[in-house]
């Protein structure tokens, strides 16, 4: 997907919203301007820094829609980067974070959209671009899609179906790195309320996912799942099904009959957790999810294990979604929607979060991989001050050949996505001191280790930030960064020194 087709998906998204219009539609223009001095701009060995002045003009927009039957949600960011010293080039990069959804028939057909646009590591090893001012080449723009209209039926009490078409699409500034596009046709249908005791559902989908350099690779699923009422809490749940991919493994047939037994447990609205094991054609597997929100926190934890591919986890956003979790630790204070999203918004802009937590800089690749992934985020909301704390660990097993890599292959880096391991844990404090002055401290610690070659990288972040209100919409900052990291491979290491002073304008 090119630039314009990013464009034309949000447009597509603003179509969806179009019924706002009649209810509640904000635009706000956005310019923020910063300056930041590094002495080690480059993230360069020791010995061998170049310090350079680094200024970014970053014009943008937000635009927020919420209509009876629609909702839309946009902010985009241009960041123009210059440097001092001839320490690097010029360059552009695009932010975009879209997303609609729309009843276009009540109660029965709806869509959903999303449109993304972000700057992330080419790979997962080596000095990071976790900032938009380093001169660095491991830097790759991402840009994805997906477009999903689906009908919903109800049968009486006696059961409910969703029929569900899905397109995805993603392209890449970055050579060898293959475009994707996806269709997936999805079908659920599950009991109603007149299954008291015991409960089911069914699933069926197909998905043909297309490459630009890679063979197309179809996959089909089926699995029906029973759930038993043990109380009005707790229910038994047990599920059967199939699956069946068409890539080329490394190991055996990417295919057969799957089973797990597990449990289901809600205690009240506010804590949920449900828990299975089982077999997959790929060996034993586990699943877990859970949450818990009192007044003033808001816990996370999750386990899961799949076939994926980079591409579609970029697409589906595999993470804990920031704006997701920051909308329930909010929700306690703020009751109304749309006031709540404007506060999510400025808390992640003055913040500079992520799109998600627990996300781990994996960098691109093109294989099939089987992905085991343990999450949590915890979030404390006390009025003055709030805490984000997030933690992975992402093992990763290529299902694929290397082959499928080999445009990504290059002297300076020959280690993209083989068998890794990822652990990370990061950190955010939010302290209002004043009703137009916080600070915020944000600290970020990952070590990636290759499994067969024994390298490991370790990355650490802290970042000390004040920020004062100047006046109603123009607000100050002044931050202090250090970043540093270590390679047991080569030896080496870097150590990187910021202050950075920015204003953030809404016009």
């Amino acid at each position: 997907m090119r630039r314009p087709a990013a464009l034309a998906a949000l447009a597509v998204l603003g179509m969806q919203a179009a019924p706002a219009l009649a209810a509640d539609w904000r635009f706000t223009p956005t310019l923020t301007l910063r300056e930041t001095y590094s002495d080690n701009i480059r993230l360069a060995p020791t010995g061998n820094e170049q310090s350079s002045f680094v200024t970014e003009v970053m014009p943008g927009f937000a635009v927020n829609g919420l209509g009876r039957r629609s909702q839309f949600q946009a902010t985009y960011q241009a960041r123009g980067v210059t440097y001092s010293n001839d320490v690097g080039s010029s360059n552009l990069q695009n932010y975009l974070n879209a997303r609609g959804t729309a009843q276009l028939v009540d109660d029965l057909l709806f869509i959903d959209g999303t449109a993304n646009i972000t700057n992330l590591s080419t790979s997962p090893y080596g000095p990071q671009a976790i900032n938009s001012s380093y001169a660095i080449n491991n830097r790759s723009e991402v840009r994805t899609y997906s477009i999903s209209p689906y009908v919903r039926q109800r049968y009486g009490s006696v059961a409910q179906a969703e029929a569900r078409y899905t397109h995805q699409g993603l392209s890449s500034d970055t050579p060898g790195f293959s475009n994707y596009n996806s269709d997936l046709l999805n079908l659920f249908v599950n009991s109603g309320e007149a299954f008291r005791l015991v409960s089911w559902d069914v699933t069926a989908s197909r998905r043909h996912s297309s490459y630009s350099s890679l063979n197309s690779v179809d996959n089909d699923y089926l699995n029906g799942v029973l759930r038993y009422k043990l109380t009005d809490q707790l229910s038994l749940t047990g599920s059967a099904g199939y699956e069946r991919y068409t890539y080329q493994s490394i190991n055996d047939g990417p295919r057969g009959a799957s089973w797990s037994v597990g449990f289901d447990w809600r205690p009240s609205s506010r804590t949920s957790l449900a828990a299975t094991a089982g077999r997959r054609f790929f060996g034993d597997t586990y699943s877990l999810n859970g949450i818990h929100r009192s007044r003033y926190t808001t816990w996370n934890v999750s386990y899961n294990e799949d076939i994926t591919t980079t591409q579609q986890q970029l697409v589906d956003s595999g993470s804990i979604s920031t704006t997701a979790f920051l909308d329930q630790v909010f929700s306690a204070t703020i009751a109304d929607p749309t006031a709540r999203a404007q506060a999510v918004e400025a808390f992640i802009r003055a913040t500079n979060l992520p799109a998600t937590l627990a996300n781990p800089n994996a960098g691109l690749s093109n294989r099939f991989f089987l992905q085991k992934r343990l999450q949590g985020s915890v979030a404390l909301n006390t009025g003055k001050s709030t805490v984000l704390v997030s933690v992975y660990n992402t093992l990763r097993r290529p299902q694929t050949g290397v082959s499928d890599n080999v445009g990504l292959l290059t002297a300076s880096n020959q280690l993209f996505i083989d068998e890794s391991r990822q652990r990370g844990v990061s950190g955010l404090w939010n302290l209002r001191l004043t009703p137009s002055t916080s600070m915020n401290l944000n600290a970020r610690y990952y070590r990636t280790t290759s499994l067969l070659s024994n390298r490991t990288d370790d990355n650490t972040l802290v970042t000390l930030g004040l920020s004062h209100q100047l006046s109603p919409k123009t607000t100050g900052t002044v931050e202090l960064r250090r970043y540093q990291g270590s390679y047991s491979q080569t030896g080496t290491d870097f150590r990187e020194n910021a202050i950075s002073a920015y204003l953030t304008m809404r016009l």
